[in-house]
């Protein structure tokens, strides 16, 4: 911060040392002003004029504006996609599973009374493959 002191008009320039512009430059008992960078922000309104500032002020009100409403929609489509997923998609899956587990079981049934009703000799010659299910 500077200090301005008022010299009288007959001070002559003699009578100025350097000791004195020591002193006054340089102070070791004042601490300077640790200045945030809000402070120097804040500052900054001198600077910058009226008109400026409302128009900075009201370009950052709308991103937030923007910003917000987006977030919001983004927030609404997802609840409605995984509220429609769980509702539609999950009772479909789920009764796809149980679909393919009664083929499988009817396919282990049919293998089963296919090895009853033959004779030992021709079991052995008949080849077990995977069949998947639906064929």
């Amino acid at each position: 911060m500077v200090k301005l002191e008022e010299v009288p008009l007959d001070h002559s320039e003699e009578e100025f040392t350097d000791t004195d512009a020591s002193s006054i430059y340089s102070s070791d008992d004042e601490e300077p002003e640790v200045e945030s960078i809000l402070d120097r922000i804040s500052a900054l309104k001198d600077v910058i004029p009226v008109k400026t500032r409302k128009s900075i002020a009201d370009k950052c009100s709308s991103v937030y504006d923007w910003g917000k409403y987006g977030a919001k929609f983004l927030g609404n489509s997802a609840w409605v996609l995984t509220t429609s997923a769980l509702l539609l998609v999950l009772p479909l899956m789920i009764e796809l599973e149980h679909e393919q587990g009664l083929v499988e079981y009817e396919n282990m049934q049919q293998q089963s009374s296919q090895m009853l009703s033959q004779p030992s000799g021709q079991q052995k010659k008949q080849a077990s493959g995977i069949v998947p299910p639906g064929f």
